[in-house]
């Protein structure tokens, strides 16, 4: 099935030209309309702020349940749940048992003096009234209960399913590398290092570019250090063919075929062997694959779906001007709303799938820039019926694209944003697939490639239509300005966004609770930091809205992007 092809024909870029066109259409429609028809283009503003206003509500909810989750997913001890699932029925007795012993507990006293010598809340609940410490004291006995039977109901059904023992599992993790600095790269094995799951199944590729003359010697040198720790280092340094084009995907492509050579040799099941695409500055947390191992062994299916957490550009939030950390904040507050929604949930960036899949669709593609959803879309495309992503709740730190000075860092976050957007580019393989195979796949196919189109356009759009939209049609057609609607647009669109602005800013507050612990700033500082996001229409217009029209009407044109490496600083 030709899926994918290095040589574009006539019929590809018509279709790439599709998504940009719209962008245009979508920006233009407001000035050129609001001369001839300006009621149609003010119906169509305030709409269009209707829209992003439920748009903004659906994202500070889905925010906010997402870091619940996140919360929740942190008490667990991951690889204890995967090592039960070796005896489930013992584990369920133990559940039962603990059970027990949480209907036996009564309230006394001395309950809340054990709390006191554990942590510094148990001092905050010593000093309540005795029947506020009889409240929290049953509703955590509740709390308790309804878990262990959630777990024991769970167990039971997962019991039915077809199981095998998690030490039957290889996790192969593949970290490209270009430029970056040696101790960007140190960190993110460190952090590997310390992994809650037994290191003797963890396996990391090295993807060193050759264009890059320390690349290689970087490699070699992280493999002599962690060489002892993990069961396999394998390094791969890179060399562009024909056909293939800079960027994340065609070294994914390299060492993909590089470790599947080695998984012959040690005559691993590829159904049972997972793989991980790692950025070179990902910081997976401790517990990230003993809980991906349990999500694997427990869902049908399971070699034919995704897995990823919520990527964080926290790891150096404090670090950033204020414009590039409001930025990175909404990019990640989008990242951890993603996580409920599995329905719409597309990988990105850091990711998990089973090493199966993608040998099916002959690895990645290494001519397109988009690695993360196209590869989805790809395996989508072979397998329309079974390909989806799990969402792990777990926190992904990576570090937000920095510079050297200000003026360093605004570039570096706009050429980033830029090749974010420049995603469009794979849009119209997407559109035409889906054109191709009318009829022949479920809805959800469609939903998702529909969806992923619709937020490449309204990337570069919305600032423009909030900022600018209302006030075009009274500006530009003075005789529309006499009328009542037209005198009354721009105050009901203003009235629309504030409304927009309150719902936002319930997620802001919760983000304060996400972001890494701020030191060595005053009080004061701490406490106007939020003040920021007041900035958030400019630094969409400049850092979304701008990068997205330029890689929308580069692609319009054909002046094709090369992909733009994000600068790290160690």
């Amino acid at each position: 099935m030709d899926i994918v092809s290095p040589n574009k024909t006539k019929t590809d870029k018509i279709f790439e030209k599709v998504p940009p066109m719209i962008t245009w259409l979508v920006i233009i429609f407001p000035i050129a309309g609001s001369l001839f028809i300006p009621e149609v283009v003010a119906i169509f503003i305030l709409v269009f702020n209707v829209f992003f206003f439920y748009r903004s509500m659906a994202f500070s909810a889905q925010f906010l349940l997402g870091l619940i989750k996140i919360r929740s997913a942190k008490q667990v001890n991951w690889q204890a749940k995967v090592e039960g699932l070796d005896d489930i029925k013992g584990e369920i007795s133990k559940l039962e048992g603990s059970r027990e012993q949480i209907k036996s507990l009564v309230f006394k006293d001395e309950f809340f003096k054990q709390v006191k010598s554990n942590n510094g809340f148990g001092k905050a609940l010593l000093k309540l009234p005795k029947v506020f410490q009889k409240i929290i004291f049953f509703w955590s006995k509740f709390k308790t209960k309804n878990y262990i039977n959630g777990e024991i109901e769970n167990l039971k059904e997962i019991r039915k399913m077809d199981l095998f023992s998690y030490k039957e599992i290889n996790h192969v993790i593949i970290i490209p590398h270009y430029k970056e600095p040696v101790e960007v790269l140190d960190d993110t094995l460190e952090r590997l290092s310390v992994s809650s799951f037994p290191k003797k199944q963890i396996h990391v590729v090295l993807g060193a570019e050759a264009r890059d003359s320390e690349g290689l010697s970087k490699s070699e040198k992280l493999r002599k250090k962690y060489g002892e720790i993990f069961c396999n280092i394998w390094v791969s340094n890179h060399v562009l063919t024909e056909h293939e084009i800079v960027g994340k995907s065609s070294n994914m492509a390299a060492c993909g075929r590089v470790v599947y050579e080695e998984i012959k040799k040690l005559g691993w099941d590829l159904k049972r062997t997972t793989v991980t695409s790692c950025d070179a500055d990902s910081q997976l947390p401790q517990e990230y694959f003993s809980y991906l191992t349990y999500k694997f062994i427990t869902t049908a299916d399971r070699h034919f779906k995704f897995y990823t957490g919520a990527v964080l550009l926290y790891a150096n939030i404090w670090r950033l001007d204020f414009l590039a950390r409001v930025r990175n904040s909404l990019s990640t507050m989008y990242n951890v709303g993603k996580l409920v929604r599995p329905d719409k949930f597309i990988p990105f960036s850091t990711y998990s799938t089973s090493f199966w899949l993608v040998k099916q669709v002959g690895f990645w593609t290494p001519w397109i820039t988009p690695e993360d959803f196209h590869i989805f879309f790809k395996t989508s495309f072979y397998f329309p019926k079974k390909v989806s992503t799990i969402p792990l709740f777990c926190k992904i730190m990576v570090d937000a694209a920095e510079g050297v000075n200000t003026i360093d860092t605004f570039k570096n976050n706009y050429y980033q944003s830029r090749r974010w957007q420049w995603g469009v580019s794979d849009d119209g393989w997407v559109l035409k697939n889906l054109v191709k195979r009318i009829g022949k796949l479920p809805f959800i196919v469609y939903y998702r490639g529909l969806h992923v189109m619709l937020d490449h356009i309204l990337a570069p759009t919305s600032s423009f239509l909030i900022m600018l939209g209302a006030n075009l049609p009274p500006i530009i057609n003075p005789r529309f300005a006499s009328t009542v609607f037209g005198a009354r647009l721009p105050g009901i669109s203003s009235t629309i966004v504030q409304l927009t602005l309150a719902a936002f800013m319930v997620a802001i507050i919760a983000d304060i609770f996400l972001k890494p612990k701020r030191d060595g700033v005053s009080l004061f500082k701490k406490l106007t930091t939020p003040l920021e996001w007041f900035l958030n229409p400019i630094v969409g217009f400049l850092l979304t809205s701008i990068p997205g029209l330029e890689a929308h009407t580069r692609l319009l044109f054909g002046k094709y992007l090369e992909y733009y490496a994000t600068k790290k600083r160690a």
